[in-house]
């Protein structure tokens, strides 16, 4: 797991009553591609506004390397934006364009660029550069950021030691002879020139020492005519290097394409050397050709520069392709969070699985063990925590589900639409009225017969109420754990601190953890790796796998397996997020403030209701 770099807590955001963001938790890790994806009024974009210092909230912290920066202005943030729309200047160049904020006498940064760029030249170590930096972004105006950097530099120096100690030298001693002068130097420094006189005794002495310090010789670059222009020029190469127009300087931005100005845009918002890329939906103004080229150029650069993107989009695709993780929203709330792999493979409810791979959603019923109907038909499906005749949703990918010949299909139907996108062919296919989705790598054409099949394992069914408490049906001897819900999708139970799917809880909130025994690994070679670990205390073969008691800081997990272990034996369990369930606990049983939270939430739903 990488390192925190930022931390949104508590975050409510309220815009003319109505709640954006509300108890919006979410840590975010150092050089990630993150993806805000979710449809339009999820508060993405809100959040990403927060992040910038461009909205403010209600209530809630944020937090960068640990330090609350919410009451930092936009400029003093390590944290850049790219618009969706360019917002170049048409009378300036490209140079001019990139090159604005840091000439920006108000709110430029370029002597703090300047000055760790100079102490980086000259070998001062990370842990220094990194404290200066941490100090120099609490100063608000340019020049008070030079002022404060000559007086480090100059505390730091040994020309400025040695000034300062021979004009005290030269007040406290001016009554002697000169001869004792030079005796008293030739004690502090060897000096080969023995007939030189005593002011060039002292030249000397500062000249030998000013050609070894190093802040002394920074000192005098950051004070140089040609500083604050010199950074500039450096700093827009690099930035132009890193968008690949190198040798546009000079270009008119009016002689740009949409692409070519989305770079400049980028380049204008990296040169100011930010720990954070913000971008919001900044593709969706280019031609779907364009789109999807830039969405790899946006990766690369986010792998060389080696910080963090936070990418807001609506587009599935972009967030699969870009992202390292994906954050999908809707209604100000976290649905899942995860690798895109994660989220495509293992949806945690019927939003995300219809959101992300634009899933066949119907409704359907538990018809008995392992089986569901749906589509007037019965189907084996691999659930088994629902009780017969339970309402449910039915999901299938649409690249799950396979063509095959009409005798042996499980669905017929006909193709209505076809449409063709980077290689594949997306088809709507009618079965029976309803509508359902595939894709295929062969050509089809509307008006065809086709018959349709897919595995038991890819049909994922939801309670259609969304409750848990089937989960409990099939077991006398369930694992089931007081915990407390710690918001941003964690929960701590028997010592341990988990993540979980939910979100729908309150932190602080009692629930009930439920973690069916089948659903744990064994970890049996290396148990001090696992995230859980305990001793066996007893084990029975069911006559089809072995139950397995096993001993975790003083309690008592069961759990499935098709091997057995010895009892005693110290093993290790492994466990998905998303196998883990909570449970709501009645009112009475939870905290005083979390009944408060509640009691308002239902009488705020029944004041909407009846508006």
């Amino acid at each position: 797991m990488g390192k925190k770099i930022l931390i949104l807590k508590d975050i409510k955001k309220v815009y003319d009553d109505k709640v954006i963001l509300d108890n919006f938790n979410l840590s975010i890790n150092e050089n990630e591609f993150v993806t805000f994806l979710g449809p339009s009024g999820c508060g993405k974009t809100t959040c990403l506004r927060i992040i910038a210092g461009f909205e403010s909230m209600q209530q809630g912290s944020l937090l960068l390397d640990g330090r609350e920066i919410s009451n930092l202005p936009p400029h003093k943030r390590p944290i850049n934006t790219v618009f969706q729309k360019y917002e170049l200047f048409p009378n300036l160049n490209v140079f001019d364009n990139i090159a604005f904020g840091l000439r920006n006498n108000i709110y430029s940064n370029v002597y703090d660029i300047g000055a760790l760029n100079l102490m980086k030249e000259y070998g001062i170590d990370e842990e220094e550069r990194d404290l200066l930096n941490k100090k120099i972004q609490l100063i608000e105006k340019p020049n008070d950021v030079k002022k404060f950097l000559n007086t480090y530099f100059m505390e730091r120096s040994k020309y400025f030691m040695a000034k300062e100690y021979l004009e005290a030298f030269d007040k406290e001693f001016k009554h002697l002879r000169y001869s004792d002068f030079k005796d008293r130097l030739d004690k502090v420094v060897n000096i080969d020139n023995q007939d030189a006189s005593y002011q060039e005794y002292k030249e000397i002495v500062l000249k030998d020492i000013s050609d070894n310090d190093i802040y002394y010789k920074m000192l005098i670059r950051l004070n140089s005519k040609g500083f604050k222009e010199a950074v500039i020029k450096e700093e827009v190469t690099k930035s132009l290097k890193l968008v690949n127009l190198e040798g546009y300087e000079n270009r008119d931005v009016s002689s740009l394409s949409g692409g070519q100005m989305q770079r400049i845009a980028i380049a204008r918002a990296i040169v100011n050397k930010p720990r954070i890329l913000l971008l919001d939906e900044p593709l969706s103004a280019l031609d779907l050709k364009l789109r999807k080229s830039m969405r790899l150029e946006l990766k690369e650069m986010q792998r060389k520069l080696g910080i963090t993107f936070i990418f807001v989009t609506h587009d599935q695709e972009e967030a699969m392709v870009m992202s390292d993780t994906v954050v999908v929203m809707n209604n100000g709330v976290i649905q899942q969070m995860g690798r895109p792999e994660e989220i495509y493979n293992q949806p945690v409810n019927k939003f995300v699985a219809g959101f992300i791979g634009e899933a066949n959603m119907l409704e359907g019923v538990y018809s008995e063990l392992r089986r569901c109907k749906f589509l007037d038909k019965e189907f084996k499906v691999s659930a088994h925590d629902f009780t017969v005749n339970d309402d449910i949703y039915v999901l299938i990918e649409r690249n799950d589900i396979d063509i095959t010949d009409i005798e042996s299909a499980k669905l017929v139907g006909v193709i209505k639409n076809v449409n063709f996108d980077m290689g594949k062919y997306y088809v709507d296919v009618d079965v029976d009225g309803t509508n359902i989705k595939i894709s295929s790598e062969e050509k089809l054409h509307v008006g065809d017969k086709i018959g349709l099949t897919f595995s038991a394992p890819n049909i994922y069914c939801e309670s259609l109420n969304q409750t848990k408490a089937a989960l409990l049906a099939n077991y006398e001897d369930p694992n089931i754990f007081k915990g407390v819900y710690l918001g941003n999708q964690t929960v701590s139970f028997m010592g341990l601190v988990m993540k979980t799917y939910i979100t729908t809880f309150l932190p602080g909130e009692v629930v009930d953890v439920v973690i069916r025994p089948e659903d744990f690994d064994l970890v049996l070679d290396n148990p001090d790796k696992a995230i859980i670990k305990g001793k066996v205390i007893k084990t029975v073969f069911t006559g089809v796998n072995f139950n397995i008691w096993v001993d975790v800081n003083g309690k008592t997990l069961l759990v499935q397996d098709y091997q057995n272990v010895e009892i005693g034996e110290i093993i290790g369990l492994s466990i998905d997020y998303y196998e883990i369930h909570l449970m709501k606990v009645e009112d009475e049983k939870q905290p005083d403030y979390i009944v408060k939270a509640r009691v308002e939430a239902r009488l705020n739903a029944i004041e909407e209701a009846n508006k």
